[in-house]
């Protein structure tokens, strides 16, 4: 004769009372005038209380949008722009250790290199942001990106 496991009786209903087989929260204690709640999803929510998708909506998104895409010029701007443009050794320059095989500028002797293009090609050149200036690229950068995230938090405090 087959045994029942006491999982399977108390999945079946076994010994348990109606109390511990009821729903939690019941209609069953509802006053009789009170009127059934009504159940929304998101979409039928943000339709009843927000309405329509109108014309201050497009125009808070395109001034939303504006915004980033202002913000994404000067991203491209700051990649163009610090970057360290292409360097070559001057012909019989005054203690030329130029050696054009050279990986960076650091180790030369000043006035014996030059930026190909002259100091206005990039910000890099024309500040003379290499070797330990290096850093100032970056830092510049970054401080950019921290004033758009405080100015973000700001604007979004706003909305």
């Amino acid at each position: 004769m087959p045994t029942r496991s006491s999982s399977s009786s108390s999945d079946s209903g076994g010994d348990q009372s109606p109390e511990l087989r009821s729903p939690l929260l019941s209609n069953e204690n509802k006053p009789a005038g009170e009127p059934e709640t009504e159940k929304l999803c998101i979409d039928d929510m943000l339709q009843k209380y927000c309405g329509e998708f109108g014309p201050y909506q497009m125009k808070h998104f395109v001034l939303t949008s504006l915004a980033w895409a202002l913000e994404a010029f000067h991203t491209m701007v700051m990649i163009f722009a610090d970057r360290e443009p292409a360097w070559r050794c001057l012909d019989g320059a005054s203690g030329s250790d130029c050696d054009a095989r050279a990986m960076a500028v650091c180790g030369l002797e000043p006035g014996s290199w030059e930026w190909i293009g002259g100091l206005g090609t990039s910000t890099v050149a024309e500040w003379g942001l290499v070797c330990e200036e290096k850093y100032k690229v970056g830092l510049a950068q970054a401080l950019f990106f921290g004033g758009c995230m405080i100015d973000g938090r700001k604007d979004y405090q706003l909305t």
